[in-house]
C-alpha cells in the first residue's frame, strides 16, 4: 500500500497494510504525483457502489459523518466538500466512491468483520445501514477523532490485538450496562503513604501494589497495564529493551492509546507520576511523551490531570522543554494552536512553583533545549508572577539585566531579594569578564557551575580547579579524562588528592546513586587514555586509577538487595570477548560485574556457566573482578544454548524466581527454545519464574514470548539496562 502520512506521529512515516482492516488493506494505491488522488464524484459511473448511490446516499453519508465529534459543521453551498478524514480512512473513503458510496439502505447487512470489536471505541457499534465494514470505519473515525482532541486526521488508529490475546471489553449482543470493565492499573491515586527512604524502597512499595503472578507457576499475561509500564520505563511496550535510542511515536505506545480510549486516562497519569517520583524510568523521554499524549486527548478529566502533573514530572527545565516539543509534534497537521489556556496555566505553575533562587539557577543553567528557551515559554504562557523573586527572574529573562536594575534601583528590597540580585549580577559579570581571577572569585562566591561559563573560561586550568571543589561525583566521573588532558590533574598534585578523596567517599557514592557498573565504565575509559569520540588524549594518573579501583568495590555497598531467588547464567564461549553495544566494556567483563553484584548483595542466588553444557562457576562475595574473569576464562566453551539454565534448574530441583542469562550475540543453538524450557520449569516446579536474556552485542533478537509478562530481552547493555533489570525483577514492568 502507498505510504500514509500520519501528522500526529513523531517518527512513523509509513503504515503497514497488515495493521489496516482487511477490506482497506486490499485497496489500490491512491497517489497522483505525490499527492492524494481527488475524491471521485458520486455521479461517476465507474465508481458506482454496489448498494446504490444518488442524492439519498449522499445525504446519508453526510449524516454519518456529522456523528463524529470534532468535524466542521456542514455549511450550505459546501455540500460537495470531502469529509476531513485521516490517512487510511481517507483512502478507504475515496476507494468506495466518496460520499455517494455510503448509502443509508441496502448493501451487506451481515455481521461485522472479525477485526472489528464492539469495544473498539466507546459508543461505537455496527452501523445499521451499510454493514459491518462501514460500521468498523465509523468506529475507527470516532476513535481517531477522540484521541486527537476532537479533530480527525491527526493520529493513526492503533491496531487491535487478536481477540484471543486480549480480554473482551464488551459482551456481544449485550447492552452497554453489561459491559465488562478491564482490570485497573496497579497504581491508583489515594491518600499519601509513608515516604520511602530510598529509591529501591520506593520500587518495593510499588511492587506490592503490582498484581501478583498467578498461582501454580502459570505465566502472567502481558496486558495493557504492563505494556504501559514497559513503555514508561524504556520507551517500548514490547518484550525487548534496546540500548540504542529510537524516536518515539504512536506505534510504540498502542497500549497507552487503548487505555485512554477506555476511559482510564487518569490512571495513566498517576502511573506516569509514580514512575517519575520513584525514579523507575530508565529514560525520561517516554514519560514526557506519554504525558503529552494524555494532555492532547479529548477526555476533560485526563487532560486536566495531565496538565496538573506537569510540575511534578518535569523536574528540570530540560524536561519541560522536551514536553513542549512533544506537544508541538503532536499538533502538526492540525489547524488549531497548542497554546490553549490549560497549557499556559501548566507552564505558569511550573515557574511559580519555585522560589526565586531556585528559578534563577534553573533559567541560567538550562537556558534552552529542544529548540525552546525560557523567553519563549514565558512569552507564550502569559505568566503572572506569584512572588517578587519570580517577578525579578522573569523580567531578567524577558527584558534583560539592565531593565531589572532600572526597575529596582530605588526600591527597598528584602534580604532574600538582595541575595537574588547579587546572584544574577554574578551571572552577568562572568559573561563579560576575561579576568581569570574574577571568574574564579565568582565561582567560589556564588557557586557558579560550568554551564554559566564561556568557552574561553574553560581553557584555563585555574578555572577548572575552582569548579572541581564542588563538582558532583557523577560529573567528575565523566570529566576525568578532560581534566587530565588539560593538565588540571597533575601527578602528585593537590587536585589529584581531592579527586581521590571524593572517589573513596562512600557517602558521596550513595548520594550520587553510583553503581559499580558506572565506576567500571569510567575506569576503563580513563585507563584507555582517550574517549570513544573526539580527539582528546591523556596519560592516566596512577593514583586516580587506584582510587577508581577502590571506589569500584565500595560501590557494591550502595546496591540494595531485591530479596529474590536469582540464577545468573553466563555464556563462556570464545565470542564473549566482543565489545558490548553501548559500552566500552566487553561482554565477559559486564557479565562478571553483574555476577559480583548478585553474589555480594543477594543471599539466595546461584551463578553458573554454560555453553553447550552446564559448567559450575563458583563466584563468592570476596572475589575480585580479575579472579572472576579468570574463573570464566578457565571454563571450557562451546556453542551457546540459552535453554540449559532452565533445564539444569529443573533437573536439580533448584528454586528460582528469575533466570538472568548473559550472552553475546549467539542466543540459541539447542533443541529446546528458552521460552519453552521456562514454561516446562514453571509447570514442574510450580514457580512463576521469569527469564531475562541479555544479548550484549546484539542489535536485536527475539526470544521472549511477546504475550508473557515474565520474559524480557535486552539488546546491548548500558546504564539504562540496570534500571530495566531492577524494575523487571521487582515486578514493576
Amino acid at each position: 500500500m502507498s505510504s500514509v502520512k500520519t501528522p500526529g506521529s513523531l517518527s512513523m512515516r509509513h503504515h503497514s497494510p497488515a495493521l489496516l482492516p482487511p477490506d482497506m488493506a486490499a485497496l489500490p494505491p491512491l497517489r497522483l504525483r505525490g499527492r492524494a488522488a481527488p475524491l471521485p464524484s458520486r455521479q461517476d459511473p465507474r465508481r458506482a457502489p454496489p448498494w446504490g448511490g444518488g442524492a439519498a446516499a449522499g445525504s446519508a453519508a453526510r449524516d454519518w459523518i456529522r456523528g463524529s465529534r470534532g468535524r466542521r459543521r456542514h455549511r450550505p453551498g459546501r455540500g460537495r466538500a470531502a469529509p476531513r478524514l485521516g490517512g487510511a480512512l481517507r483512502a478507504g473513503w475515496a476507494a468506495h466512491g466518496g460520499r455517494g458510496a455510503l448509502g443509508r439502505r441496502g448493501g451487506e447487512r451481515g455481521r461485522p468483520p472479525p477485526w472489528f470489536h464492539p469495544g473498539t471505541a466507546r459508543g461505537a457499534r455496527p452501523h445499521p445501514g451499510p454493514g459491518g465494514a462501514v460500521g468498523a470505519r465509523r468506529a475507527g473515525l470516532e476513535r481517531e477523532t477522540r484521541l486527537c482532541g476532537g479533530r480527525s486526521g491527526t493520529a493513526l488508529p492503533a491496531p487491535r490485538a487478536p481477540a484471543a490475546a486480549r480480554p473482551p471489553l464488551a459482551v456481544a449482543g449485550a447492552s452497554p450496562a453489561h459491559r465488562l470493565r478491564p482490570p485497573a492499573l496497579p497504581h491508583r491515586a489515594g491518600p499519601p503513604g509513608p515516604r520511602p527512604r530510598s529509591r529501591l524502597a520506593a520500587r518495593r512499595m510499588a511492587a506490592e501494589r503490582s498484581p501478583a503472578q498467578p498461582p501454580g507457576g502459570a505465566a502472567a499475561p502481558l496486558g495493557d497495564s504492563a505494556r504501559l509500564q514497559r513503555f514508561l520505563c524504556f520507551g517500548s511496550e514490547s518484550s525487548a529493551y534496546h540500548a540504542k535510542e529510537h524516536k518515539l511515536g504512536f506505534e510504540h505506545a498502542e497500549a497507552l492509546l487503548r487505555l485512554i480510549e477506555e476511559g482510564r486516562g487518569c490512571e495513566v497519569v498517576e502511573e506516569i507520576k509514580a514512575f517519575s517520583q520513584e525514579g523507575r524510568a530508565a529514560k525520561q523521554e517516554p514519560l514526557l511523551f506519554a504525558l503529552a499524549v494524555c494532555s492532547q486527548c479529548s477526555d476533560a478529566k485526563t487532560k486536566q490531570a495531565a496538565f496538573k502533573a506537569v510540575p511534578e514530572v518535569c523536574c528540570v527545565p530540560t524536561h519541560l522543554f522536551t514536553f513542549i516539543q512533544f506537544k508541538k509534534d503532536l499538533k502538526e497537521g492540525m489547524k488549531c494552536g497548542m497554546w490553549g489556556r490549560a497549557l499556559r496555566k501548566a507552564v505558569a505553575d511550573w515557574y511559580n512553583g519555585k522560589n526565586g533562587m531556585a528559578l534563577a539557577l534553573a533559567v541560567t543553567k538550562y537556558k534552552q533545549r529542544s529548540g525552546w528557551s525560557h523567553k519563549d515559554l514565558l512569552r507564550l504562557s502569559h505568566l503572572k508572577p506569584a512572588s517578587e523573586g519570580i517577578a525579578i527572574v522573569t523580567k531578567y529573562v524577558t527584558k534583560g539585566w539592565k531593565d531589572v536594575q532600572e526597575a529596582y534601583k530605588e526600591k527597598a528590597v528584602s534580604a532574600e531579594t538582595e541575595k537574588l540580585f547579587k546572584y544574577l549580577e554574578a551571572v552577568e559579570k562572568v559573561k563579560r569578564t576575561k579576568d581569570e581571577l574574577e571568574v574564579i572569585h565568582l565561582i567560589e562566591e556564588y557557586g557558579l557551575v560550568r554551564e554559566h561559563l564561556l568557552t574561553n573560561h574553560l581553557k584555563s586550568k585555574e578555572v577548572w580547579k575552582a569548579l572541581l571543589k564542588e563538582m558532583p561525583i557523577s560529573v567528575l566521573l565523566r570529566n576525568l579524562g578532560k581534566l587530565t588532558a588539560n593538565s588540571v590533574l597533575e601527578p602528585r598534585g593537590s587536585e589529584v588528592a581531592i579527586v581521590c578523596e571524593k572517589l573513596r567517599n562512600e557517602k558521596l557514592l550513595k548520594k550520587g546513586r553510583i553503581h559499580p557498573f558506572h565506576i567500571l565504565v569510567a575506569l576503563e575509559t580513563y585507563k584507555a587514555g582517550h574517549g570513544n569520540r573526539g580527539k582528546l588524549w591523556w596519560r592516566p594518573d596512577e593514583d586516580i586509577l587506584g582510587a577508581l579501583d577502590a571506589s569500584f568495590y565500595k560501590a557494591f555497598k550502595t546496591v540494595e538487595p531485591t530479596g529474590k531467588r536469582i540464577v545468573i547464567a553466563v555464556d563462556v564461549s570464545a565470542s564473549m570477548t566482543q565489545k558490548v553495544l553501548g559500552s566500552v566494556l566487553n561482554a565477559s567483563t559486564v557479565a562478571a560485574v553483574m555476577c559480583m553484584v548478585v553474589a555480594r548483595t543477594e543471599k539466595d542466588s546461584q551463578i553458573v556457566a554454560f555453553s553447550h553444557e552446564m559448567v559450575p562457576c563458583p563466584v563468592t562475595a570476596d572475589m575480585t573482578l580479575p579472579q572472576v574473569l579468570v574463573k570464566m576464562y578457565e571454563t571450557p566453551g562451546g556453542t551457546t544454548d540459552c535453554s540449559l539454565p532452565m533445564i539444569w534448574a529443573q533437573k536439580t530441583q533448584t528454586a528460582a524466581d528469575i533466570f538472568i542469562v548473559f550472552t553475546d550475540n549467539e542466543t540459541f543453538a539447542g533443541n529446546t527454545p528458552p521460552a519453552v524450557a521456562l514454561r516446562e520449569y514453571r509447570e514442574k516446579m510450580g514457580i512463576p519464574a521469569k527469564l531475562v536474556v541479555c544479548g550484549m552485542t546484539s542489535h536485536g533478537f527475539t526470544m521472549a514470548d511477546p504475550d508473557d509478562r515474565g520474559m524480557l530481552d535486552i539488546c546491548g547493555f548500558d546504564t539504562g539496562a540496570l534500571d530495566v533489570l531492577q524494575n523487571f525483577i521487582l515486578d514493576l514492568i
